[in-house]
C-alpha cells in the first residue's frame, strides 16, 4: 500500500507556485520517490557523519543527502524570509499556513528526513507517519516523548523489559544533532542561498529544546494527565 502527501507552496510576492508529491510505503513509511541524480555533494564520503554506520561499498551515496537534493533543488532559489502560502494535503485533509520559506521547508524536511533511509533518523518515522504540519516546539516535544514511550511499550511486549527513563531518547537526539550539523556542511557546497540551511537549523533547535524539556519542562504536561493519576472510576450500575 502507498500513501501520498502533496505539499504546495505559493510565493506570496509573485504568486509563483509549485507542488511536491511524496509517496511513502505505508508499511514502514519509507520514502519511495524523490531519489536525486547522483551529485558529488551527496556522496557518502562528502562530509560523512562521524557516527555513520553505512559503508561506501554498499552505500556510495548518502541516502539523506540524496533525498534532500531532490527536494531542495526545487526550492533553494527562494530566500529564507520570503513569505509563502504553504499547504499540505494528506488523509482527506488540508493543513495550510502563511509562513516564511525557511519555516515551510523545516516542516517539509521534518517529514521526509526520517523516511530518507538514514539509520539515525529512522526512529522518527512514526512522527512522519502521523505528520503534524507546522508544529511548534511544544507540540514536537509532546509528540516525540509520547512516541518514545509507545516504542517502549512495544519493546516491553517483545522482550519483557522496559527502560524507565528517557536516556535513549537523549542519545537519539544527540545523534540527530551530528546529522544536522554535517548536512549543513554539505548544503553549503550546493545551495545558492541559506533557506535550506536555516530550515535544518530550525529543526536542530528542537534538539536543544528536547534536551531542556527532558531535564526540566515535561512537568508542564502533567495536569493534562491528571485523570490517569486519580484512578479509573468504575461505571455505576
Amino acid at each position: 500500500m502507498l500513501e501520498t502527501i502533496t505539499i504546495k507552496y505559493t510565493l506570496k510576492a509573485t504568486d509563483i507556485d509549485f507542488s511536491i508529491d511524496l509517496v511513502f510505503d505505508e508499511k514502514d513509511f519509507s520514502l519511495l520517490n524523490h531519489h536525486a541524480d547522483k551529485k558529488d555533494w551527496t556522496r557518502l564520503s562528502f562530509h560523512k557523519c562521524s557516527h555513520c554506520p553505512l559503508n561506501q561499498e554498499d552505500f556510495p551515496f548518502c541516502p539523506l543527502a540524496s533525498t534532500l537534493d531532490s527536494i531542495i533543488s526545487k526550492t533553494h532559489h527562494f530566500l529564507s524570509y520570503d513569505e509563502v502560502h504553504a499547504q499540505v494535503e494528506y488523509k482527506n485533509r488540508i493543513v495550510s499556513a502563511d509562513i516564511t520559506v525557511q519555516k515551510a521547508l523545516s516542516s517539509l524536511l521534518g517529514l521526509i528526513i526520517p523516511a530518507s533511509g538514514c539509520p539515525h533518523t529512522a526512529f522518527f518515522r512514526p512522527m512522519s507517519r502521523y505528520h503534524l504540519p507546522f508544529a511548534d516546539a511544544e507540540e514536537t516535544i509532546y509528540r516525540a516523548t509520547t512516541m518514545f514511550l509507545l516504542a517502549q511499550y512495544f519493546i516491553h511486549k517483545k522482550s519483557g523489559c522496559i527502560p524507565t527513563n528517557f536516556s535513549r531518547l537523549k542519545t537519539i537526539y544527540n545523534n540527530i544533532h551530528i546529522v544536522n550539523t554535517q548536512i549543513c556542511q554539505r548544503l553549503r557546497e550546493f545551495c545558492e542561498n541559506d533557506s535550506p540551511m536555516n530550515a535544518i537549523t530550525i529543526l536542530d533547535m528542537l534538539t536543544v529544546s528536547m534536551h531542556s524539556a527532558l531535564k526540566h519542562d515535561l512537568d508542564k504536561f502533567a495536569s493534562y494527565f491528571s485523570a490517569f493519576s486519580e484512578g479509573i472510576v468504575p461505571p455505576s450500575t
